[in-house]
């Protein structure tokens, strides 16, 4: 740890990060402040299960994408036995970034500097000018070799990384939000998903909290989203059956009802928006019986009327079955966030439902798209209006006391604010205290 580093945490105790957590409220300082920016890459990025990537990323053996965890570089690879990795972006020599690509495949990285050699799962491999070094440096060995984060692991073909050697295993973190993963998994009739059309990726001048707070938030959308409503107060009202912002008596849709779910670690997801599923036409038959062939009529019913919106896995992933795609966010400074979202392709249904889906996500979630460039706006404002002064808190008071514990997390009104207590009061201050998240 730097001098500088040292400062900030020891100024930055447990006794007064806990002042910026109130009941009802955080400090702006949590969205503002540069320092404590840096300790949450350290201690909430540090420390959680971070997703990293998804299998079909890396399909080939010795494929690769580079990424970061907070703001570590790290490849997730494929090696030759096709099992995957995900190492430190470093070279064991002289601290050089060995990989500057986003993907490829390579049976080797060769760091550029003075050509030390990996093989794809970040091992040692060659050294030139290997009479120069100490003994110890050999092929294979693992104190010269990428560094590999300390704990990795899957589930569904999703790949998270931690970067502490202890704390809660994955399915344990993951818990409640598993289903939402199953949920869109089970979309495909094979069983699994793809990550192989795309991806839109963007930059905004705004906290990356701002979008994970957004995406528990049902009401925003009947005023954030007007600017895509039509003249009939509908939404894509007679172009794509989309979510409604109003009902047909023009009143606003009574978003308690649809309910909001949160479970440990910060995760959660909104209740489905009262809006009819249209799936009909013989493509869409065609699909169905896909899914019965694999799950039966009772959960094919189940599949296709879906009961998640919106689905968080603290701390930097979003995502929606219905809407086939994730939303990952990468936090670069505190006032910038890359956000990059993945269309998901359903393995085995037909192509051109797929197809249809990346075009409705390129309307809707791309960075000149009709709702996605209003959510970024209003992060921006919100950036800006929090450097001000006026006023040292964010209110998070909505429905304070009315969650209840339901199946396997707590439920709350579709306008409750209880998943963004619970991240902050429970998570976000474990986490920056020291801890490993839900205390």
């Amino acid at each position: 740890m730097s001098e500088l580093q040292a400062s900030v945490a020891d100024y930055w105790t447990p006794e007064r990060l806990r002042t910026l957590v109130q009941p009802g409220r955080v400090h702006r300082k949590l969205y503002v402040d540069p320092d404590l920016f840096e300790l949450e890459m350290k201690r909430v990025f540090g420390t959680a299960w971070v997703f990293v990537g998804h299998e079909s990323m890396v399909p080939k053996p010795h494929d690769f994408i580079a990424t970061r965890i907070g703001n570590e570089p790290v490849l997730m690879t494929r090696d030759a036995g096709g099992q995957i990795h995900v190492i430190f972006n470093r070279c064991a020599h002289r601290g050089v970034e060995v990989c500057p690509l986003q993907r490829g495949n390579a049976r080797f990285f060769r760091c550029a500097y003075h050509g030390w050699t990996y093989r794809s799962d970040g091992v040692l491999a060659g050294v030139p000018l290997r009479k120069a070094y100490p003994e110890a440096v050999t092929a294979g060995d693992a104190g010269y070799s990428m560094r590999r984060v300390a704990r990795t692991d899957s589930y569904r073909g999703f790949v998270f990384a931690s970067l502490a050697a202890e704390g809660p295993s994955l399915d344990r973190y993951l818990n409640g939000i598993r289903r939402s993963i199953d949920d869109l998994a089970d979309r495909a009739p094979e069983g699994t998903v793809s990550f192989k059309a795309g991806v839109s990726r963007y930059v905004i001048d705004a906290n990356w909290k701002l979008q994970i707070d957004n995406a528990v938030d049902l009401p925003h959308a009947s005023f954030v989203h007007v600017s895509t409503v039509d003249e009939d107060g509908r939404q894509f009202g007679r172009y794509g059956g989309g979510p409604r912002l109003l009902t047909d008596e023009g009143r606003m849709i009574d978003w308690d009802a649809l309910g909001l779910v949160g479970f440990d670690y910060g995760h959660g997801y909104q209740g489905r928006p009262p809006a009819e599923t249209v799936m009909e036409g013989p493509l869409v038959r065609e699909y169905r019986l896909m899914l019965e062939k694999r799950h039966g009529v009772e959960r094919t019913e189940q599949i296709l009327a879906y009961d998640r919106f919106n689905s968080v896995v603290y701390p930097s992933l979003t995502f929606q079955a219905f809407g086939q795609h994730i939303r990952v966010v990468r936090p670069i400074a505190v006032d910038r966030t890359e956000i990059s979202i993945w269309p998901i392709w359903l393995d085995g249904a037909p192509e051109e439902l797929n197809r249809r889906a990346i075009r409705s996500l390129s309307a809707t979630h791309s960075a000149a798209s009709m709702i996605q460039t209003d959510d970024v706006e209003v992060f921006e404002r919100a950036q800006r209006g929090l450097t001000t002064a006026a006023s040292d808190w964010v209110l998070f008071e909505g429905y304070a006391g009315q969650d209840e514990p339901w199946q396997d997390g707590r439920r709350g009104p579709g306008s409750s604010e209880f998943v963004l207590r619970n991240q902050y009061a429970r998570n976000w201050i474990s986490y920056m205290c020291g801890g490993q998240g839900n205390e």
